[in-house]
């Protein structure tokens, strides 16, 4: 029995240690949401109680969009996206589709909608308090933009705050409009040819 009692501390140190490299290897597994690849299907409640099922807007462009209401970039970004989703939807109908997650945790909870009501925000707002969309995309922060063709595959991935009033900001968008979605290697290749400057 005095042999456990020495012992006990390394043991559960080593207990620990399991744990934590478990997580660690369960974790790294999980490669991020990449260009070419299927985005990965969520259901979610919107602050008005609506259930939001990404698998059933295949056949739409989406435009999944990772946000907090603490986030000064965020906030910049948030009227050009109101004015986006509404020029959309009066020229495509029902055609794009616009889901703004809110990764605010449940501390901040409170604050999702005053701030929709202040910028007169409507589109869709689901809210992921525990952050399991964060986990299962691997975001880098917030804001960051997800382009999902009509196949359900990620056409473009846009890290950081966009003024999406500007066509340049939406070629990728209009393009899936206009012309349907492409293979995933053809988005590898833009996004390649993008971020080399050419």
């Amino acid at each position: 029995m005095n042999g456990f009692k020495e012992k006990w501390p390394y043991l559960a140190a080593v207990l620990v240690v399991i744990l934590v490299v478990g997580y660690v290897f369960k974790t790294a597994n999980i490669t991020p949401v990449t260009v070419g690849m299927a985005a990965p299907d969520f259901t979610l409640s919107t602050v008005d109680g609506r259930s939001v099922h990404l698998s059933n807007l295949r056949g739409k462009v989406v435009m999944l969009n990772f946000w907090a209401t603490w986030c000064k970039p965020c906030r910049q970004e948030m009227p050009s996206m109101e004015e986006m989703y509404h020029g959309f939807r009066n020229v495509s109908g029902d055609r794009f589709a616009l889901i703004a997650v809110n990764e605010n945790n449940i501390f901040y909870q409170g604050k999702i909608k005053p701030f929709l009501h202040k910028f007169g925000i409507d589109f869709p707002v689901p809210v992921d308090p525990m952050g399991k969309l964060d986990h299962l995309y691997k975001i880098t922060g917030v804001p960051e933009t997800f382009v999902i063709d009509q196949n359900g595959v990620v056409a473009e991935h846009v890290i950081g705050p966009r003024d999406w009033r500007m066509k340049a900001s939406l070629i990728t968008v209009h393009s899936l409009l206009d012309h349907g979605p492409k293979s995933p290697s053809a988005y590898l290749s833009t996004q390649k040819s993008s971020d080399s400057g050419y």
